[in-house]
């Protein structure tokens, strides 16, 4: 995998059906919705000009965290794919909870750098670096929702993910560190290193997708999908640099 930055917007998106396939991600496959029947929406997320890497000096804790750090705002492997895209199934509640959520302080890097977090749920900050961690999450009004301060590794701490948005993941210690949870009440999923993403369970119907990464600025594209029980749908996006 190579990791690059630059700003993207979405331009494009292409869906069409494909035959049945069982199910690899988290969360349930075709027809295990307890009397619902559903199917799978998979997909690509991808991006024609791969930038080049960036990185940034680091100005504290070297020793822990080395002279320079690698800027991931987007990572993008060497055939195009996108890693960390929020794909959401709007209007579709969580049929199974998604995985629990955790903000590590690793490395001098919040990882995962994105997630996804049904509302109301909980999220565990945690540390496993030597340094002082500051854990700052910001919702999409600038508004702090937690600052968390870990000073040494194996402190756990949970805060609520009350309200749904994109919240913005900072440590006042080291400001090149950036994550980011997308807490919603829809189905969603984050695209793998590869640019691929799978959402399971979706009941069977026609639904809008949104698209959402942290270096696009502006609204969302919609894309219509329909689900056809046990089948699986692709919705494949291409993000531009403007």
């Amino acid at each position: 995998m190579t990791t690059r930055t630059r700003a993207a917007v979405v331009v494009a998106a292409v869906v069409c059906g494909i035959g049945a396939a069982a199910g690899a991600g988290w969360g349930v496959s075709e027809g295990q919705v307890t009397g619902v029947s559903t199917g799978v929406i998979r997909g690509t997320v991808t991006i024609d000009d791969i930038p080049e890497a960036v990185m940034v000096e680091v100005t504290a804790d070297q020793a822990t965290c080395g002279d320079e750090v690698e800027d991931r705002s987007e990572v993008v492997d060497a055939s195009g794919g996108v890693a960390n895209a929020v794909i959401i199934v709007t209007g579709v509640p969580w049929a199974v909870d998604p995985p629990a959520s955790v903000v590590n302080n690793k490395d001098c890097y919040f990882q995962p750098r994105v997630q996804v977090a049904k509302t109301g749920g909980l999220v565990s900050i945690q540390s496993a670096d030597e340094v002082l961690h500051t854990t700052h999450a910001y919702d999409d009004r600038e508004r702090t929702m937690f600052n968390i301060a870990i000073p040494v590794p194996g402190m756990v701490i949970e805060r609520p993910l009350r309200r749904p948005g994109v919240w913005r993941i900072e440590c006042d210690s080291h400001r090149w560190m950036r994550g980011w949870i997308y807490v919603t009440n829809d189905m969603a999923a984050v695209t793998w290193p590869d640019g691929r993403f799978e959402i399971s369970g979706v009941p069977a119907g026609t639904y809008e997708l949104m698209i959402w990464h942290e270096r696009y600025r502006g609204s969302a594209q919609a894309v219509t999908v329909t689900v056809t029980a046990g089948q699986g749908t692709e919705a494949d996006f291409k993000l531009e640099h403007p």
